[in-house]
């Protein structure tokens, strides 16, 4: 889908997959040099990887914030509601639909297994997991739903919802967000989580429903990964007894439910989403 005539913004499509580029190696060099400086200091890598996680992020932000004309407040909420409010609203719905997204995602990702078999990942997830200490939790649960979010929605989104149709906007953003990840399976995830982040951030224009979103669902992943059994069996989700299957369905259909009342309950005009973009 072309941009509108006249109308360029930064990044376009192809221009989103270069920043990608440029984000994967900008890290790979800072994780070297500051897992170099953790042996000195004494730090666990994981945390070293933290370290050079956020500081990849902030080279890229920098350069693309300046290029794109933004502040950090407009980056966040770039509608009328508080971020406070914006907190209040979307907790507990998002809360709510964490574990019925979690058991939809396992299921899909069960399947994704049977065609590309991947071993033992979950219990070397659940190894990294442990022995990477706060680091890691640190990593997955909290820096990389904000750097994320201010990324592949904050930046990426809010140029493609100027330059397309939501849907083909929203549908790039989660294809850009899943290739990121390097591999099928993740993929898979980060695509649905996109498209379900990205309606919500076209709806609202902040970036608080989506970084809720994003660290729910990484933190429930990694607590239910450290709670593996130390042997070499994988269990399965369909090992799982019917209610739990059934509480699952009902809080994310519950989830899924209020969430939908508020997103209709404020749909954005033409008009409000040209203003709220150029805020």
């Amino acid at each position: 889908m072309k941009a509108r005539p006249g109308e360029y913004c930064f990044p376009n499509l192809l221009e989103a997959f270069f920043v990608v580029i440029a984000l994967y190696f900008v890290e790979m060099i800072t994780d070297a040099i500051i897992v170099q400086l953790s042996y000195v200091v004494g730090i666990r890598p994981m945390a070293a990887y933290s370290i050079g996680r956020v500081l990849a992020y902030g080279v890229v932000f920098c350069v693309v914030l300046h290029h794109s004309k933004l502040s950090y407040r407009a980056l966040f909420q770039g509608g009328r509601g508080s971020i406070r409010a914006t907190v209040g609203l979307f907790t507990l719905p998002i809360a709510l639909l964490t574990p019925g997204l979690l058991l939809v995602i396992t299921v899909i990702g069960t399947g994704l297994e049977k065609l590309f078999p991947m071993g033992g990942w979950l219990q070397s997830s659940a190894d990294v997991y442990a022995k990477g200490g706060l680091g890691a939790f640190a990593m997955v649960c909290l820096i990389a739903p904000f750097v994320e979010e201010m990324l592949y929605r904050g930046i990426i989104l809010r140029s493609f919802l100027r330059q397309y149709p939501a849907g083909t906007a929203i549908a790039h953003s989660a294809a850009v967000f899943g290739l990121a990840h390097l591999n099928v399976y993740q993929f898979v995830v980060a695509l649905i989580i996109g498209l379900i982040i990205g309606k919500m951030y076209e709806r609202t224009r902040s970036l608080v429903p989506g970084i809720l979103l994003h660290m729910f669902y990484n933190t429930s992943v990694v607590a239910l990964t450290m709670h593996l059994p130390s042997d070499e069996t994988t269990p399965s989700v369909f090992d799982l007894p019917a209610i739990a299957w059934l509480l699952a369905l009902a809080s994310g259909g519950a989830g899924a439910f209020m969430l939908y009342k508020l997103l209709a309950a404020t749909p954005p005009t033409r008009a409000n989403t040209a203003r709220l973009a150029d805020d």
